[in-house]
């Protein structure tokens, strides 16, 4: 049945799904009030502008949201950079790789270093849609430095495990009394010898921007 009949006796059908358990024997009468309604709201002549006027707005709240702002565009493109600059820059593994160096080998090819990854004791990053482990985070037998750890600790929660990666491999001024050269920066990944320098170095990072 035609929910409204306009003048030209042409019926508009309005189809209207009703939610799941509701009585069927209501649905004449929310038919009848609804068709009551919609014929004083449609009658209503700032109605049709009134809808036109809203549906400009959300579409240009939502051109706003589609629309990256410039710095936002600015701050992703530094990211690529510095994305690109380290991963050429280390020695990255995978999860298969790493197992292959193990003295004897797990059958799971992904379990030993997500377990390693679970307790805290590495970090990965994604690359080109596939999981990386920097190199500089194992010893000679492929097992987890124990600094790795300490300093992934002292770092805290880090939603992008990019930027952990950048405060290994650009020049820390924390760690510049501390090298060779006292007075130059110098890589913590550099300084991984120096347990305590490299951890402080990671507390003082604790909550501030990294690359």
């Amino acid at each position: 049945m035609p929910l409204i009949q306009d003048d030209s006796n042409t019926d508009l059908v309005l189809n209207l799904s009703l939610p799941p358990g509701t009585d069927p024997a209501i649905a004449s009468s929310l038919k009848r009030g609804l068709e009551g309604l919609l014929t004083v709201v449609l009658a209503m002549p700032e109605f049709e502008s009134g809808i036109l006027q809203a549906a400009d707005e959300l579409a240009l709240a939502f051109i706003d949201l589609a629309v990256p702002a410039a710095p936002l565009i600015e701050e992703r493109i530094h990211r690529q950079k510095a994305m690109r600059e380290v991963f050429a820059r280390g020695d990255w593994l995978t999860a298969e790789q790493i197992n292959t160096l193990q003295a004897v080998p797990p059958g799971n090819e992904a379990h030993l270093s997500s377990d390693w990854k679970r307790q805290g004791r590495i970090f990965s990053v994604t690359f080109g849609g596939k999981e990386y482990f920097a190199g500089y985070q194992f010893d000679a037998m492929c097992q987890p430095l124990p600094v790795i750890r300490d300093i992934l600790e002292a770092l805290g929660p880090v939603e992008d495990p990019w930027k952990i990666a950048a405060w290994f491999h650009f020049s820390n001024g924390w760690m510049s009394s501390h090298c060779d050269h006292q007075g130059e920066p110098v890589a913590p990944i550099d300084a991984l010898g120096l347990r305590d320098a490299v951890v402080e170095a990671a507390h003082r990072m604790r909550g501030t921007y990294v690359a």
